[in-house]
């Protein structure tokens, strides 16, 4: 079969075509395969540990809704630490940024007060007020496993 100038281009653009339908695909499976906060990454038992933990040092800035506003009249407002406006502002960014930004800069009044365990329990407690989902695997306190899950503000 020979080609001409006309066949030539048509078949060109059909091998783009097929090849970027094929690249799309395997960015979605891949984007996919990438752990999230959606997909139950912390444990019921692990939001209640982290309920507990929250309650004292971070209640008393970021509120017991943890909505940022304050328990204490006397206290400014501090960011919220779940809900939309949490998740779009981490959107992207992986639970060891979190957790390794907690665990350094909390509480305010007194980072590094808080265990590790306790973090990643908090940050599970931060999770589930998000809406995000328990499963039956529990966060570890771990860096390297921290950052294989990242944070969505959206569904995808």
């Amino acid at each position: 079969m020979v080609l001409t100038g006309t066949s030539t281009a048509r078949f060109t653009l059909v091998v783009l075509a097929l090849g970027a339908a094929h690249g799309d695909a395997l960015a979605q499976t891949t984007a996919s395969a990438t752990p999230s906060i959606r997909d139950g990454v912390f444990t019921a038992e692990q939001v209640r540990r982290g309920q507990i933990a929250y309650t004292g040092p971070c209640d008393r800035c970021h509120g017991y809704k943890l909505d940022g506003a304050p328990d204490d009249p006397d206290m400014l407002p501090a960011p919220p630490v779940a809900g939309p406006k949490f998740l779009r502002k981490w959107d992207g960014r992986t639970l060891a940024a979190l957790f390794d930004y907690l665990r350094a800069t909390m509480p305010a009044n007194n980072p590094g007060y808080l265990r590790d365990a306790e973090v990643v329990d908090i940050v599970a407690y931060m999770l589930a007020v998000s809406g995000m989902p328990a499963g039956d695997g529990e966060l570890q306190p771990n860096l390297d496993a921290l950052a294989s899950v990242v944070i969505e503000a959206q569904s995808p």
